[in-house]
């Protein structure tokens, strides 16, 4: 089977290029991605894959059935570009003005039509069934929600999920694992503090919101150093402040948005409860009035250890486990793939992109990032035996 794989996929890999290169040119923004799911819908119906629209939306699903019943893995792959203007240089930059592939969800989407063509070319030869999932909206966290109100994922009902995603920290040809704490959750935090204001040379006529929302910001960061425990993470940043149109005029209000990232739902909810009563209780010592908003975003994304022990043996039959790197820390970005492990246990694997140019290792979202396209082949390798592997020893 190994190498009856390996030789469709070269077969393939011309095909997968010139899509991904498409995608590419092409980038649209979250939940406008109209031109990219009729394209990638297209595309799969030319090859015998009945792939419908999820409730009209950008998502794009379909179900490969195998020859046997059995468990049903799900994959899914984000379609949605960022709002940046490309700067590589290369022969299919962007035609879209300031916006641009530069989370690598063209590979994404790539790898995961490959993995499609391949699994449908040998499904007589599986057990179970494949739920193949194009979603949109990734980057503003409602693509995802939106294919789990559907009620896609319930018939059948999946019993394991996948995601890839391209990390310029690794050298293409590997495959990166985690075993728990992959991603951090992420939550929004929006307060505002009104004062009084007055003449910037009278302050003590007025309440100076600009000096509490400062004392509150940096007061904000002693609950990570002394109401976190060393051993967890977190992360509090401020983003944005307003306050004020001119030096000499004391505002009556200012307001600032900031984002919080931990490993644990149950450190957020504690970050979360910690927040609220600091800044009321600092505003109230300023003689201030503070209206605070908490916004849980996205849960962590927790990988299953069982799937993982399964990709990293499975290794052996694809990429081999010498190319298989386990990753020693979690990231702090967050990712809405983390409803779906909400529904099913599942895992986020990390696929190597860069090469020996120094354009290749600059980080995600990057306007000057260049992906190796090598990791296309590598990607749907590494996937397509993964999933006949869970589906074909699951019991």
């Amino acid at each position: 089977m190994n190498g009856k794989i390996d030789n469709y996929l070269q077969e393939i890999l011309p095909e997968l290029i010139s899509l991904r290169r498409k995608i590419h040119r092409n980038p649209e923004i979250s939940n406008y991605e109209i031109e990219t799911s009729n394209f990638i819908q297209k595309k799969l119906l030319e090859n015998g894959i009945e792939a419908e629209k999820i409730d009209s939306s950008t998502n794009v699903t379909a179900l490969i059935k195998g020859s046997e019943p059995g468990k049903t893995v799900a994959y899914r792959a984000d379609i949605d570009a960022l709002p940046i203007e490309e700067k590589t240089g290369l022969s299919f930059s962007s035609k879209n003005e300031n916006i641009m592939h530069a989370c690598g969800h063209d590979i994404h989407a790539t790898v995961l039509y490959g993995t499609a063509l391949t699994l449908n070319k040998f499904k007589d030869n599986l057990k179970g069934n494949i739920r193949i999932i194009f979603q949109s909206g990734e980057e503003n966290f409602t693509g995802a929600k939106e294919v789990i109100t559907s009620g896609v994922l319930e018939n059948p009902k999946i019993d394991y999920i996948l995601a890839m995603h391209t990390w310029p920290d690794l050298p293409v040809g590997t495959i990166g694992l985690k075993k728990g704490s992959m991603m951090a959750s992420s939550s929004n935090i929006n307060f505002k503090i009104t004062g009084k204001g007055g003449h910037a040379a009278h302050p003590h006529r007025g309440i100076d919101p600009v000096v509490a929302s400062s004392y509150i910001i940096t007061s904000i960061q002693s609950i990570v150093a002394r109401n976190i425990a060393p051993i967890d993470s977190a992360v509090i940043s401020f983003g944005k402040l307003i306050a004020g149109n001119t030096s000499n005029i004391i505002p009556n209000s200012a307001s600032a948005e900031g984002t919080v990232r931990t490993l644990s739902s149950e450190v957020d909810k504690y970050i979360e409860e910690k927040i609220k009563s600091l800044i009321k209780y600092q505003a109230e010592s300023f003689g201030a009035v503070a209206d605070v908003k908490y916004e849980n975003i996205a849960p962590p994304v927790i990988n299953d250890s069982h799937i993982i022990d399964i990709l990293r043996k499975n290794s052996s039959n694809s990429i081999g486990q010498e190319n298989i790197r386990w990753l020693n820390t979690p990231s702090m970005g967050s990712e809405d793939f983390a409803f779906y492990l909400n529904k099913a246990p599942g895992a986020l694997i990390r696929l190597g992109t860069h090469n020996d140019t120094e354009d290749s290792k600059l980080p995600l979202h990057n306007s000057e990032i260049i992906f190796d396209e090598k990791s296309i082949e590598i990607g749907v390798k590494f996937m397509s035996n993964s999933i006949i592997s869970i589906l074909n020893k699951s019991k």
